[in-house]
């Protein structure tokens, strides 16, 4: 079964529009296997910048990584999805107040997940964590500059893998591949014409499919950041904060 047909399940079979609704899917009455994969969707998004803000809270990689899933898990115990404050209406301030929350009471939180058992833990690539942490480190950054950094860095990610499928599907992975490095801030000097001469086009037809691929990821960011959002009125606003995360570099 396909993602986006295991994403329609966990919510009784309405596909999800928002991040919220995942949330609510795993706080919701469904059985125990949809709220699972409901934490799991949300957990391979979002697994990174939770690490990496436990580890600038002075955690070591290990505690970090223990800490990142009893905090995932916590809320499939706690159905604290099901209770989830939508009243910012941003997934990411919600998750970033409720991981500060946990870490102010995480030896009262793991002594009771220990005790409970019986839920599996999602997956944690600590190596990959540490690799996220020590490249977005920069001397005076906050632990929640951090965080916002990552966060954005894993919505940048998620389009650009779904604009490479589907240029995939098209038939054109070559033109994502030739042209991205281009759009992504690389030196063009020359580089059009060389794409060109190695996509069968002229330079003006390549510059004309770069700028293609350009709007079709900012539609894709758009539709990212839309999904985490309760009210669609601080899309703008949202996106403006991601493009912020970059800057602050």
């Amino acid at each position: 079964m396909s993602e986006r047909l295991l994403e329609t399940r966990v919510v009784n079979g309405r596909m999800p529009t928002t991040r919220w609704s995942l949330v609510r899917a795993a706080g919701s009455s469904v059985t125990s296997s949809d709220r699972r994969r409901a934490l799991e969707l949300l957990s391979r998004d979002y697994w990174p910048p939770i690490y990496s803000f436990i580890r600038t809270w002075g955690h070591p990689p290990e505690e970090a990584e223990d800490l990142t899933q009893s905090f995932l898990v916590s809320f499939i115990e706690r159905e604290s999805f099901g209770v989830a404050d939508v009243a910012d209406g941003r997934f990411r301030s919600w998750l970033l107040a409720a991981l500060k929350n946990f870490l102010l009471n995480d030896k009262r939180d793991r002594s009771r997940l220990k005790r409970g058992g019986g839920i599996a833990h999602v997956s944690i690539d600590r190596d990959l964590g540490e690799a996220w942490f020590e490249e977005a480190g920069v001397d005076g950054d906050s632990p929640d500059t951090i965080f916002e950094r990552h966060w954005a860095a894993g919505i940048l990610e998620r389009c650009l893998t779904r604009l490479e499928e589907r240029y995939r599907q098209e038939g054109k992975a070559q033109y994502f591949e030739i042209l991205m490095p281009l759009i992504a801030g690389s030196d063009d000097r020359g580089g059009y014409a060389r794409a060109g001469a190695v996509l069968e086009l002229t330079e003006g037809s390549a510059r004309s499919a770069a700028f293609r691929l350009r709007k079709r990821l900012r539609a894709i960011v758009r539709d990212e950041i839309a999904a985490t959002l309760a009210d669609k009125g601080d899309l703008e606003s949202e996106i403006d904060h991601f493009y912020d995360a970059f800057r602050s570099r």
